[in-house]
């Protein structure tokens, strides 16, 4: 079951007094507004500097958080506000700033800055836009459950990648949507949740890392409900995080791989009643992004301590980039180009249904190589290959060029091999692809 952990009190949304009318040259008096009244808001950041993470905005100034990049109080600086088809640049002025929040990898320092001149910004949501008006509940999480079942199906550890917690998480945050206070606000519930499934769904699809889905996610939520600050952490965590904030739990602990997503309020925030319930099913749904990305680390670790192990007879390591630039890592046996594809494993001697299937057409080419990793830092050896063939040099479709010697080059057929000149370097063989090459010239 869903968890939430108070650790603020807030006044109740009839009771909080309603701001004062815009005074932009009074900052305390002027009425802030979330990323939430920002329908038109696209993105905040320094002038020649990093993205800022907005808290509040205001005629007159804004709050701001900025990752592992420091602003002095009393310093001048310049934020860059996209909003619509807009470009603001508004010089201002940092009253004060302080960590909010350190973790290993990072710190995160809020920040407070007065614009040196007004600022006014559209901040009605509108009516929505025509990809609003055609998301379905319905269709996107049987369109996400799609996506799970493929991801299962090609990262084949242990027999898929979501296991019960996941495809839990999954079903969680949907019942909470035929709760009660679900049915109440049916439209506007439906159509956030819809969003935050179709947010996850374009990501496993589109083979997105998932701490940007994450991010993403979070983005989601703070477009449709009005808090300053959301974070997703571990469950059981509570490092870093401000004692004015409320967390919202994920699947209980026991189960594995939960998440708690961490939320500050504006001070007398109005909350409309399906925004907690919302908030509980952000919090399921991010459990199952971080199901997901604990099994991608096994898996890899899994593949690297395998890579490192002699392989069996007639195992190769592979390395294959397709033509849109993508890299996958695994195994191969039985390469044979006649067949028009290539079967990759991510261990060798894997089941049958753990392969993943590759046609030659979406290549650019095949890399034998000694280990995956490589050695980015290695320049270009003096000593040359041996091998018999004619010497040719490769021009790809994206530019680069390659050297080697061939045996077998024709422009008719799916491809041919190519051996590296420099012998010292991580490539062993290589599969060029036809479709990928512009120009071959002997030399």
């Amino acid at each position: 079951m869903s968890g939430l952990v108070l650790r603020h009190s807030y006044t109740a949304v009839d009771d909080a007094p309603m701001p004062s009318v815009n005074s932009w040259d009074d900052r305390r008096s002027s009425i802030r507004r979330t990323l939430s009244e920002l329908s038109s808001l696209n993105q905040i950041r320094l002038k020649y500097g990093p993205a800022l993470s907005l808290l509040d905005l205001s005629t007159g100034g804004a709050q701001i958080e900025t990752t592992s990049y420091r602003l002095q109080p009393g310093s001048t600086i310049v934020v860059e506000i996209a909003a619509g088809s807009d470009i603001f640049f508004v010089p201002s002025r940092v009253l004060r700033a302080h960590v909010s929040r350190i973790l290993p990898s990072a710190t995160t320092y809020r920040a407070a800055v007065a614009f040196t001149r007004r600022l006014d910004l559209p901040h009605s949501r509108g009516a929505g836009n025509q990809s609003d008006r055609e998301l379905n509940l319905v269709h996107e999480h049987a369109k996400l459950n799609a996506a799970l079942r493929r991801l299962d199906e090609s990262l084949l550890l242990q027999g898929g990648a979501v296991t019960g917690v996941g495809r839990g998480a999954v079903a969680a945050a949907l019942a909470i949507m035929e709760s009660p206070s679900g049915r109440a606000a049916k439209t506007t519930f439906s159509r956030e949740m819809s969003r935050l499934f179709r947010i996850i769904t374009m990501g496993l699809s589109h083979g997105t890392a998932p701490q940007t889905i994450l991010d993403q996610m979070v983005e989601g939520v703070r477009r449709a409900v009005p808090t300053q600050v959301v974070r997703v952490v571990n469950q059981g965590s509570l490092v870093g995080i401000s004692s004015d904030a409320i967390c919202f739990d994920g699947l209980s602990p026991d189960l594995g791989a939960p998440a708690r997503l961490v939320v500050e309020f504006p001070r007398g925030c109005r909350l409309e009643s399906w925004h907690l319930s919302f908030l509980k099913a952000a919090a399921h749904l991010a459990t199952v992004i971080t199901e997901i990305d604990q099994v991608l680390g096994a898996r890899e670790r899994a593949a690297t301590a395998e890579a490192k192990r002699d392989l069996a007879a007639g195992w190769k390591r592979l390395v294959v980039r397709y033509l849109d630039g993508r890299l996958l890592k695994g195994f191969n046996v039985d390469f044979a180009p006649a067949n028009g594809l290539v079967h990759v494993w991510m261990v060798p001697n894997g089941p049958g249904n753990s392969r993943i299937t590759v046609p030659l057409r979406d290549l650019k080419a095949l890399f034998f190589v000694h280990d995956h990793e490589g050695d980015p830092g290695r320049r270009p050896g003096v000593k040359t290959s041996t091998e018999h063939g004619r010497r040719i040099e490769v021009t790809f479709v994206d530019g680069e060029v390659l050297n080697g010697t061939t045996l077998n080059y024709s422009a008719l057929g799916p491809g041919f091999f190519l051996t590296p000149l420099d012998v010292g370097g991580n490539n062993l063989r290589l599969f060029v692809a036809s479709g990928a090459v512009h120009h071959v010239k002997y030399l």
